[in-house]
């Protein structure tokens, strides 16, 4: 389930997940996407993802085919989660391979925000 959590950035959408992705979850970051970032350029999204059944990114593939163009202005994704990620975040770079993505642990959140604000 996907939750909207306060972003630190104007710039950023920031979201936490529990269990995987759907395409609904992603037609509601999508909706964001075209609300707030349609005509400003580069956005970036900052996800805390909680104990995962399975993978997380699920339906977002189909998402951005609907709005490739919004997708195509993605800048930069911090993955916060207590799990070891690399399959995941590979998946995620063969999806949009101009996007720069780095995952972080629960207790890096700071780290986090400020690799997304730099």
């Amino acid at each position: 389930m996907l939750s909207f959590v306060p972003s630190k950035d104007i710039e950023t959408i920031a979201i936490e997940f529990e269990g995987a992705a759907t395409k609904e979850d992603a037609l509601k970051i999508n909706k964001i996407i075209q609300e707030k970032f349609a005509d400003k350029g580069k956005f970036n999204i900052y996800a805390i993802i909680n104990e995962t059944d399975g993978i997380p990114f699920t339906g977002l593939e189909q998402s951005m085919q609907v709005n490739m163009d919004a997708w195509n202005q993605f800048h930069k994704f911090a993955v916060i989660s207590s799990a070891h990620m690399p399959g995941h975040v590979a998946e995620m770079e063969n999806l949009l391979p101009k996007l720069e993505i780095k995952h972080f642990q629960l207790d890096e959140m700071n780290e986090a925000w400020n690799w997304i604000q730099e």
